[in-house]
């Protein structure tokens, strides 16, 4: 595996502009909007979001075998494992989130299905796991979170050989013509949610955050040559708006 500069340079601005928040907004923003992140994920998408997310986990499940060995990562409210079992019931699913809060709402609803996630709170750029334990792993709407090399150096260590890693989230367009206008739809669209569910001072305070986080994120493009220089092959991929929204779908090489 070998990261080049640009990339390099690229995470360390990440990590130099976002650090403070990463590490003392975030967590208070996942305390505080468990109960309702799927509506406001749906106010702020136009209702795009669940459409999006059923597509993602209709495309992960034509790669899974029956009684597969899936890792979310970032799980919060399981809402990716909780697509997943509905398609097939027989996966053994496992879910990691750095939020106690977030995992306790994810791990009420799948009570509410009689479903079973074998969830822990921990660090996704840490996961306590030996090499080569899963078939797939996933990942939606929290790279922007996250120092993404580290993150995926973790995950590529953990899935077995030809395994798949199934990441989507919300991306840099590649247009600048989409861009701008997105960008600022973005800032009204996450003050207007944080209003009208009355969010705390904390969320409040990552108005802005999530619109800049977006703006020095990757483009489709860019993340797919990030996936190939970790090590993954194959990738594919599949976008919205875009690239504003897109899912990769990639593979851990057999040797």
């Amino acid at each position: 595996m070998s990261i080049s500069e640009d990339f390099l340079k690229r995470e360390d601005l990440r990590s130099h502009l976002f650090r403070e928040t990463w590490r003392n907004l975030i967590p208070e923003v996942f305390r505080d909007v468990p109960t309702y992140y799927d509506k406001g994920n749906a106010v702020a998408s136009l209702g795009n979001c669940a459409r999006w997310s059923n597509k993602f986990a209709s495309a992960i499940h034509k790669h899974l075998p029956r009684g597969a060995c899936v890792l979310d990562v970032c799980s919060g409210t399981h809402d990716i494992p909780l697509r997943l079992l509905a398609l097939d019931p027989t996966l053994q699913i496992h879910a990691i989130d750095g939020s106690a809060h977030m995992l306790a709402e994810g791990q009420r609803r799948a009570g509410e299905r009689n479903l079973t996630i074998d969830a822990r709170v921990c660090d996704a750029h840490g996961l306590p796991f030996p090499d080569n334990s899963f078939d797939a792993v996933t990942l939606q709407f929290a790279s922007r979170h996250l120092e993404i090399i580290k993150a995926f150096k973790e995950i590529y260590r953990v899935l077995k050989p030809g395994g798949v890693f199934c990441h989507n989230d919300m991306l840099r367009p590649a247009s600048r013509i989409v861009e701008i206008p997105y960008l600022v739809y973005l800032r009204f669209s996450v003050w207007f949610t944080a209003m009208i569910f009355g969010s705390s001072a904390q969320s409040k305070k990552c108005v802005g955050y999530f619109a800049n986080a977006i703006r020095h994120f990757y483009t489709p493009r860019e993340l797919e040559l990030l996936l190939d220089e970790v090590g993954f092959a194959g990738v594919e991929s599949c976008d919205f708006l875009t690239g504003a929204l897109t899912y990769h779908i990639s593979r851990k090489p057999k040797s």
